[in-house]
């Protein structure tokens, strides 16, 4: 089938649905489809064989509230331009022009979170984007959900179905210890926290407080600071921050790899997410992981990792002590996380389920 795939910023994928799209799209390919991802100009380049893909390129207004729907307006026209089966929307926000795009079958849409729920967006644009939820449930053929507590949220309030699809890892090797000498580390001997874009939902204010009540003597790494961050936050985390924590900025790779990896702890203490590709990286390396109660996070590592109540400091702090204290434990826990994560967050799989839906429209 020739599948467009509207909504997202491009691939290769640095973060957030970028990455999602970047991971299904070999998968997809093998599975006998056509994909095109209609990119950012500013973000992709065209290319015709991407991981078994197309990827072509649409302009459109680089001005924080208009650079989403100018993109998905100028992506949506051209899909009137070639025969496509199925339109796949990634996020709920473009899906306020998603009666635009053109398909044979329908219209697939994905979400990946709620938009509206973070603080750094004005009150115009989280309005915009409660609009743009309505649509997205109202308007697709098929609507999905990476998360599982909001595919009941979304079913409870709009009485529609919602599947859910959660995203899925790579499982990777440990990167080599090498990586760690950019910041002189070794191995199990540092605590590491990664935020990718950077706002205060993620909770890292409250992980440096709990820092701060621990007095530990490992040093706290925390990485991000990607393209959507607020960096009026960033900036008052840096300053504001006890001795022992280094700010590494935006990473990729095996140097973000190798942070996750060799980690005597991952801490992810987010005060909202969809479905977290960063929790699940943790997880998938094995890494005892402490991460705050949210449901969504809940959903994915509960009996994996161990939790704490979400903002609050002193019990984050309380429950960083218990792991490392009780570390031979956590470190079994972390064998277990792994090996589930193999099992049950595969892209392969995930593809599967994608594919059915496609061929459901059929």
């Amino acid at each position: 089938m020739r599948i467009a795939v509207l909504g997202t910023k491009g691939v290769p994928g640095r973060h957030g649905v970028e990455v999602v799209v970047d991971s299904l799209l070999p998968e997809l390919a093998a599975l006998g489809h056509q994909l095109t991802v209609y990119a950012y100009s500013s973000y992709a380049c065209p290319q015709d064989d991407y991981k078994g893909g197309r990827i072509r390129t649409v302009r459109g207004i680089p001005q924080k509230n208009l650079e989403m729907i100018t993109h998905m307006w100028s992506a949506s026209l051209e899909t009137w331009r070639e025969p496509y089966d199925v339109v796949h929307i990634h996020s709920t926000d473009p899906c306020l022009l998603a009666w635009l795009p053109r398909a044979r079958n329908g219209i697939v849409a994905t979400s990946h979170g709620q938009a509206y729920m973070r603080r750094k967006w004005s009150a115009p644009a989280r309005g915009m984007s409660l609009v743009a939820e309505r649509f997205f449930m109202r308007l697709p053929q098929v609507v999905t959900s990476v998360s599982k507590p909001l595919a009941a949220y979304y079913a409870e309030k709009y009485g529609r179905e919602v599947k859910y699809i959660p995203n899925g890892i790579v499982l990777r090797e440990k990167p080599d210890v090498g990586f760690l000498k950019e910041w002189g580390l070794e191995p199990e001997g540092f605590l590491f926290c990664s935020a990718g874009r950077m706002d205060r939902t993620k909770g890292v204010h409250v992980l440096l407080e709990a820092y701060r009540l621990m007095n530990s003597r490992l040093p706290l790494l925390i990485a991000g600071g990607g393209s959507g961050s607020d960096f009026h936050y960033l900036e008052s985390l840096k300053r504001s921050k006890p001795d022992g924590v280094v700010f590494t900025g935006f990473l990729t790779g095996d140097a973000l790899y190798a942070l996750y990896a060799h980690a005597r702890v991952f801490v992810f203490p987010s005060e909202y997410e969809a479905m977290s590709m960063a929790l699940l990286e943790g997880l998938s390396f094995g890494t005892p992981t402490v991460y705050s109660s949210i449901p969504e996070n809940e959903a994915v590592a509960e009996g994996l990792g161990y939790s704490f109540p979400v903002s609050d400091a002193r019990a984050l702090a309380r429950q960083l002590e218990e792991v490392l204290n009780r570390y031979p434990a956590a470190v079994e826990r972390g064998r277990k996380a792994r090996e589930f994560i193999q099992t049950n967050h595969s892209w392969g799989t995930i593809a599967r389920r994608y594919h059915e839906i496609y061929v459901g429209l059929c």
